[in-house]
C-alpha cells in the first residue's frame, strides 16, 4: 500500500516529468527533487521502468476520479466537455510534447498500461458523454457512438505529435480548444447548436 509520502514523491515525479520530458530525467534527479538519497529512492522503486510505472498508475487513478466527480457536475453533455478541457489547461501548458514518444520508445510497460486506460476507461467516459448528449437532445441522434467515440480518441492522440504540432508553434491549450471546438460542431444537434455558440460566446 503506498503512503502518502509516496504520493506526493509520485505527484512531484509527475511534473518532473511533465517539465522535462521522461528520457531527460535521470533517478538522480528524481532523488534531488524530492529531498532524498538514491538509497531511499530505490527502498521504494526497483529502477526508472519502475518508477515510471508508478507515476503512469497513479495518473490513471487521478484522471478516473476526477472524470467522474466533472461529469457530476456538468449542466449537460457539452458542458461536461469544457469542464474537462478547463481542469485539463494548466497541466497541458506545463506538458513537453515528447513524453508520449518517450513513452513508446523507452518504457512499453507504461505506454501499453497508458494505452488500456485510454481505450477501456476513457472511451467509456467519452462513449457515455455521447449518450447523454443524445438523450438531452444536443447531440445528433444518427451517429455511430461507438465510432465517433473512437475517433474522437485516437484524433486526441494526434495533438502530442510533435511532427503535426510542434510545441515552439503550438500552444497545447489552443490546439486543444480548436480541436474540441472542431469535435462538437460535429456532434452538436441544431438544439446543441445553439448551446455551443452561447458557451463559446
Amino acid at each position: 500500500m503506498i503512503t502518502e509520502q509516496q504520493q506526493k514523491w509520485m505527484r512531484r515525479t509527475t511534473e518532473l516529468f511533465m517539465r522535462f520530458g521522461i528520457k531527460s530525467i535521470t533517478m538522480d534527479d528524481v532523488a534531488r527533487e524530492l529531498g532524498i538519497s538514491k538509497k531511499t529512492l530505490y527502498q521504494f522503486v526497483e529502477n526508472k521502468n519502475d518508477l515510471v510505472m508508478r507515476v503512469i498508475e497513479q495518473h490513471i487513478e487521478e484522471e478516473k476520479e476526477q472524470c467522474v466527480s466533472l461529469a457530476g457536475v456538468a449542466e449537460n453533455a457539452i458542458d461536461e466537455l469544457f469542464i474537462v478541457m478547463e481542469a485539463n489547461t494548466q497541466q497541458m501548458q506545463q506538458m513537453k510534447s515528447n513524453i508520449v514518444y518517450d513513452l513508446q520508445k523507452y518504457h512499453r510497460d507504461a505506454w501499453e498500461k497508458l494505452q488500456e486506460f485510454i481505450q477501456g476507461f476513457l472511451y467509456g467516459i467519452v462513449r457515455r458523454n455521447l449518450e447523454r448528449g443524445i438523450r438531452e437532445n444536443i447531440y445528433r441522434p444518427d451517429m455511430d457512438v461507438d465510432i465517433i467515440a473512437k475517433l474522437h480518441i485516437g484524433l486526441s492522440l494526434l495533438l502530442f505529435d510533435e511532427s503535426l504540432f510542434p510545441q515552439l508553434t503550438y500552444k497545447k491549450e489552443i490546439l486543444f480548444k480548436e480541436y474540441l471546438t472542431h469535435y462538437l460542431y460535429g456532434i452538436v444537434s441544431e438544439r446543441g447548436l445553439q448551446v455551443l455558440k452561447a458557451k463559446l460566446s
